[in-house]
């Protein structure tokens, strides 16, 4: 009996010294989970719910540029994903009768390299909104990046076109997830938050 006790200590040991490493790593690259860099903070970091598969699936051919950090103006979620979130993004006409919601805030997305994300809208009652990354598609309530990669060796952000559709100026919140990992967003769509 001793034995399995001591097989099933160093076992537990091992896991907590994996646990260790991986937060030790996470800390050196500034990219500890559930945390949020820039100028705004996500809300607490739980693991991700099971959600059905998201409604829109970006084309990983509608990047449109490469960069090895996100930009100042952006905040980090989830290592993973960034999203302009430190000032309130400029409203205007939507375009066409195709788009569910009469206004659009152009920001782009950014997600780094090979990370497969879901972006969900939280439901607003009141202010209808649907997300779109990508060229060529309609917006949707849920996105989702399908672990794009660039074939570079180097760490590297990969950045969409695209932004926010609303019935009306507003704070929006996201549910980010990534990893097994979410977080909630709030982004200042024309409107603080």
């Amino acid at each position: 009996m001793p034995g399995k006790r001591v097989r099933v200590a160093a076992a537990l040991t091992c896991l907590l010294l994996a646990a260790a490493a991986c937060d030790a790593d996470d800390a050196d690259n500034g990219d500890r989970p559930g945390t949020a860099e820039g100028n705004h903070t996500a809300e607490p970091t739980g693991v991700a719910d099971i959600r059905p598969e998201p409604a829109l699936t970006v084309d990983c051919l509608h990047v449109i540029g490469e960069q090895p950090a996100p930009t100042s103006t952006t905040t980090v979620f989830l290592g993973d994903v960034a999203l302009e979130t430190g000032r309130r993004l400029q409203t205007a006409k939507a375009g066409g009768t195709e788009y569910p919601h009469p206004l659009f805030a152009k920001s782009g997305l950014l997600v780094r390299d090979g990370a497969v994300v879901d972006i969900e809208v939280v439901p607003a009652p009141g202010n209808g909104t649907s997300i779109g990354w990508g060229n060529g598609r309609l917006p949707a309530r849920s996105v989702r990046v399908p672990g794009c990669t660039s074939g570079s060796t180097e760490t590297s952000w990969m950045a969409f076109p695209g932004g926010y559709y609303v019935d009306r100026p507003g704070c929006v919140t996201l549910v980010v997830r990534s990893r097994g990992l979410q977080t909630k967003v709030h982004v200042p769509v024309g409107a603080d938050c």
